[in-house]
């Protein structure tokens, strides 16, 4: 896992499937929206560091962001996006987690990481298991989901 350059950041974007659960509406790459993503990440945003997870052979399939990052407290939040279905369940996103959490803690001092997930996304809620997270808050009926069900955030 390492930052991406901009042609990888596209690269990944030209091959992002949106989640059916969380998003109804296919994503649609549009580089011009996609390169202004890629500056404001990697040069406007404060208090964030944005990463590509990468297989292997260099070709990217995921984004992990530490959100919110806050040196006087020593902590901050963290994101992970994966690229399609087809990247999923295969412990791509575990280990991005785990790399995530050693960056945190080496680069950035970070003693305390916060993820949060709906409750029926057993995938994730099984990373957060594997690596030892502890829930500490439920919050009921916090997402609406595209079927108009409603879900709770762990």
């Amino acid at each position: 896992m390492r930052p991406f350059t901009e042609p990888e950041y596209h690269q990944f974007f030209q091959g992002y499937e949106a989640d059916p659960l969380m998003e109804p509406m296919p994503f649609v790459y549009h580089r011009e929206s996609v390169s202004r993503s890629y500056h404001y990440n990697y040069h406007l945003r404060q208090n964030y560091a944005h990463f590509g997870i990468f297989l292997s052979d260099g070709t990217p399939v995921g984004c992990f962001q530490l959100k919110r990052i806050n040196l006087e407290t020593r902590s901050c939040e963290f994101g992970i996006i994966l690229q399609s279905a087809e990247v999923k369940g295969r412990g791509i996103g575990t280990e991005a987690v785990r790399q995530g959490m050693m960056i945190a803690h080496t680069k950035y001092g970070m003693e305390t990481l916060f993820g949060d997930t709906s409750s029926s996304n057993y995938p994730m809620r099984r990373v957060f298991e594997k690596l030892g997270f502890l829930l500490v808050e439920r919050v009921e009926h916090a997402f609406r989901l595209v079927n108009g069900s409603e879900d709770d955030r762990l």
